[in-house]
């Protein structure tokens, strides 16, 4: 049924910027399927970007996606660095894996997870 994440869209403000930012991360190319939607394809997945509207407003109220890291504190300093802000963690959860999330700056939250 399901097997893997093929891709994540955000709902942003600015659509451009936030594309931009994200490509800078990853090293690759902003590309776009229409005016209204860009994205980026890192070697593990698509990452797109599409208006917010009504039916998406965008922001930390939903759905976090988490990425795998190898060192969740130097991966949240880096984005930090970038012009995220710190949500929460990084911390210890029962199972013992290191969690913390942070807020790009238009306003998605990135889970990070790892040691």
């Amino acid at each position: 049924m399901l097997k893997q994440i093929e891709s994540i869209v955000f709902f942003v403000a600015d659509v451009d910027a936030a594309a931009h930012w994200y490509a800078d991360m990853f090293d690759v190319a902003v590309q776009y399927e229409n005016r209204k939607y860009a994205f980026i394809q890192t070697p593990y997945m698509r990452i797109g970007f599409q208006p917010i509207d009504a039916k998406s407003p965008g922001g930390v109220g939903g759905t976090t996606v988490f990425w795998q890291v190898d060192h969740v504190a130097v991966v949240m300093d880096s984005l930090i660095a970038r012009g995220a802000q710190r949500q929460r963690g990084p911390y210890v959860s029962d199972t013992g894996a290191t969690t913390a999330i942070v807020v790009d700056p238009f306003g998605c939250a990135l889970g990070l997870s790892g040691a």
